[in-house]
């Protein structure tokens, strides 16, 4: 079992937070005052994060756009595909540096989603002394089958980390990066508009459990369920609401 990662309270309070408080300045906007950027390619670029606020870790920040009020699901397909496949290519880099344990990649959007600046981004924190393998499994990216595809399959989990319904991609090296941007892409779009009325947040998480063996997880979030806080219990969603998503998803997003 994996010792907890302590985070720095006080370095917490003074992260600047606009997803509720839309008067506070973006960082994110004020491209000429950034500083510590690793990489960039035209408007994504990758950086230090200001706010180390997770001890012993190496925290980093990849500013997807310059539209501080866009959403991942709305870029258009080309602009979607070459934000992933540029945060992928660092995500794996990071990943071949040896003094790591284990590499987070993962993007928040929403109030819900325990993100603090609404300014599309993701994160790359590389762990030196946790590795999430030993808490994350294959069984967590099984369910019932939504589309199989070359190289891409799409579930939907019937042993989700935290539940109730978790939406999984499982890809590899050979994964057309055009099809997994679109099927990402689709699967949050119905998230946001027909999967639930008041779903208004979400997480994407990337798990590499090993080489070459590679999952999406997309989460909509809401309060988190007093069973999973308490005891760790994840929930399901039952049959009939599960087959309703499937075939919402086939008939409407997934062209």
């Amino acid at each position: 079992m994996n010792d907890p990662l302590v985070f720095n309270i006080a370095m917490g309070r003074t992260k600047p937070e606009n997803i509720r408080h839309r008067h506070v300045a973006c960082p994110f906007c004020d491209v000429h005052n950034l500083k510590n950027i690793l990489a960039q390619d035209g408007h994504i670029i990758w950086l230090m994060n200001k706010y180390p606020v997770l001890e012993n870790t190496w925290p980093t920040v990849i500013i997807e756009n310059d539209d501080c009020f866009s959403e991942f699901s709305t870029y258009p397909a080309s602009m979607a595909e070459k934000v992933l496949d540029f945060s992928l290519e660092k995500w794996k880099e990071t990943m071949e540096r040896p003094e790591f344990k284990s590499v987070l990649y993962f993007k928040n959007f929403g109030p819900m989603s325990g993100g603090s600046i609404r300014h599309p981004h993701s994160q790359i924190i590389g762990l030196y002394d946790y590795n999430y393998r030993q808490d994350i499994k294959p069984i967590h990216f099984e369910g019932a089958l939504v589309k199989s595809e070359s190289h891409l399959k799409m579930t939907i989990s019937d042993h989700p980390i935290i539940g109730f319904f978790e939406f999984n991609l499982q890809f590899d090296e050979k994964t057309d990066i055009k099809l997994l941007s679109r099927r990402l892409q689709q699967v949050v779009r119905y998230l946001l508009t027909d999967f639930s009325s008041y779903t208004t947040s979400y997480n994407l998480f990337f798990y590499c459990l090993q080489t070459g063996d590679y999952y999406a997880k997309i989460v909509p979030r809401y309060v988190t369920s007093p069973l999973y806080v308490g005891y760790k219990v994840s929930q399901v969603g039952n049959e009939e609401r599960v087959e309703q998503i499937k075939a919402e998803l086939l008939a409407k997003f997934l062209d």
